[in-house]
């Protein structure tokens, strides 16, 4: 996992940490529930006060609501972290096969499918993790430097601005908007 970047690192080990401790509702999320708490996140007013808001809708994303299904998961995310990735891309896919409706799965893979450089992989994973949850703030910003390093300013400048839209206190968003405005929209007059 060192040779993996910081940011995705530290979003790795949390994710890991929260499965190991069982950190997470019994049953999954209400749709109420979320919608409140992504009312508030799009409300917060720093970056502690949206990590803790962060938090809870990682919690609730990542019940899947069937303990066998939690511990797949778990198994992959441990293999994800070991850098095992053929055991992680059997767990993740056999999580799919088995749920195909829980997101956290598609994520999860799509994650893999970025870690070792498979990005038409990971793209299509996105997609299927934003059809069921389009307020996935992670996965946008995962699409959207996915698309920044394939170059492809426009659509990566969209994917950054949505993540933004809905979690303000997005660590990088902003610059990479600002960055990528000038390149996709042009200088103001």
């Amino acid at each position: 996992m060192t040779f993996l970047p910081t940011r995705f690192r530290v979003a790795l080990q949390a994710i890991l940490i929260v499965f190991a401790t069982g950190a997470f509702p019994a049953l999954a999320a209400s749709s109420a529930e979320l919608d409140r708490l992504f009312d508030q996140l799009a409300k917060a007013q720093s970056p502690a006060e949206a990590a803790l808001i962060e938090d809870e809708i990682w919690r609730q994303w990542s019940d899947s609501g069937s303990p066998t299904l939690d511990l797949i998961m778990l198994r992959g995310l441990k293999a994800l972290e070991a850098q095992e990735y053929a055991v992680a891309l059997d767990m993740f896919s056999t999580a799919i096969e088995i749920e195909p409706d829980y997101a956290e799965a598609w994520n999860k893979r799509a994650t893999l499918y970025y870690v070792i450089n498979d990005y038409d992989a990971a793209i299509a994973d996105v997609t299927q993790v934003l059809a069921r949850e389009p307020r996935h703030w992670a996965a946008l910003m995962g699409l959207a430097v996915m698309f920044d390093d394939l170059d492809r300013k426009e659509p990566a400048l969209g994917a950054y601005r949505a993540a933004f839209e809905i979690n303000p206190q997005l660590e990088g968003a902003e610059a990479a908007i600002e960055r990528l405005k000038v390149d996709v929209e042009g200088r103001g007059i």
